[in-house]
């Protein structure tokens, strides 16, 4: 697959692999914006999202327990909803509770190994949309699509792939059916090694793309940061292969926080940490700030996360503190993914 580009000024950027043009979204205001976009899938084994696999949704009836920490601030959080989630009557309903109180917004997430159709032999190699053929990809985003269409009554807008698998037909895909936001690039992050995508060459400044339309992409937050400054993400491409991984290069990278890799989430990731990318994000003049986590944090045992009640109550602490000290000592003001369009400069009008 074809890397990433970086996207510098108001410079516009052709053949960069997944998207076919790509144009910076500058920030039409000085004060930064934040919002939340939350994976609402349902749990499964990591290490084996294989069609058949054994799931649940039940995490899913624990969302109602962040409106008192999103209330507090005014947030709207997005919940990216995949298949089995729109299967459940009972999510759905809180799901649909939650909308009618302006508590949420709602888009689709792409998981291949549970949205039908099903073709061929179930692999994790086939759970990223890049590896699903020339027409499977599109059936498959159809069949949501047209799920949660006929669930809310309304068409989803905001899109997101599974386990971050854009292929090099999603982004024609999502113009021609209609969507508007982009959530699916995981910067400076490789998935060769399971036969996904690279993109260690983007960063996640958001940008618009479209051959016809401008549609926003949203990536996740990660980045490289650190003392060695602009030179930070290249030297941490460099020095984190498989050999000097095995020498600990890495770990050391971060320890001595020359360049480390942090991304906006309470999954994983410190309140230090977390500090340091927005601080460094907000040195290079990035205003849009997403915090993501994924719902199966919110009942314990559902992922690596969160293992025990102890971990639960950390990451809600976490969460919560990330919130405050970006409101208070960051100055963001929170706004819905919907909303992120209003706060950028308009891309220019596409060739007709």
């Amino acid at each position: 697959m074809m890397h990433g580009s970086r996207v510098t000024g108001d410079q516009r950027i052709l053949g960069s692999g997944y998207f076919s043009t790509m144009t910076a979204a500058k920030p039409s205001a000085e004060r930064p914006v934040c919002t939340v976009v939350i994976d609402a899938e349902e749990d499964f084994d990591w290490g084996t999202p294989v069609q058949g696999t054994s799931h649940s949704t039940a995490n899913m009836a624990n969302v109602k327990t962040l409106n008192t920490i999103f209330d507090a601030y005014g947030l709207v959080p997005a919940y990216l909803l995949t298949y089995p989630v729109l299967e459940d009557r009972e999510v759905v309903r809180i799901i649909r509770r939650q909308i009618e109180r302006g508590s949420c917004v709602i888009g689709i997430q792409l998981h291949p190994w549970v949205t039908p159709p099903f073709a061929g032999p179930p692999t994790a190699r086939s759970s990223f949309a890049a590896n699903l053929g020339d027409d499977l990809e599109e059936r498959k985003l159809v069949a949501l699509t047209e799920k949660f269409a006929a669930v809310f009554g309304f068409a989803p807008r905001v899109y997101r792939a599974g386990r971050y698998g854009l292929s090099t037909r999603t982004a024609g895909l999502l113009e021609k059916h209609g969507f508007t936001i982009d959530t699916s690039v995981a910067p400076r992050t490789s998935f060769i090694a399971e036969e996904g995508p690279d993109y260690t060459e983007y960063d996640c400044q958001p940008f618009w793309f479209g051959e016809r339309r401008s549609l926003l992409e949203v990536p996740l937050c990660r980045s490289v940061v650190g003392w060695a400054g602009l030179a930070a993400p290249a030297l941490y491409r460099r020095l984190t292969g498989p050999r000097l991984t095995s020498l600990h290069v890495p770990s050391i990278l971060t320890r001595s926080r020359c360049a480390e890799r942090i991304t906006l989430s309470p999954e994983g990731n410190d309140i230090g940490a977390m500090h340091r990318l927005v601080r460094g994000l907000r040195h290079r003049g990035q205003g849009v700030l997403p915090l993501s986590f994924h719902s199966s944090s919110l009942r314990v045992g559902r992922n690596p996360y969160v293992q025990s009640r102890a971990d639960l109550h950390a990451f809600y602490d976490r969460l919560s503190a990330m919130l405050d000290w970006l409101a208070s000592d960051i100055g963001c003001q929170f706004a819905n993914i919907e909303q992120i369009p209003s706060f950028l400069v308009p891309p220019r009008p596409r060739p007709t």
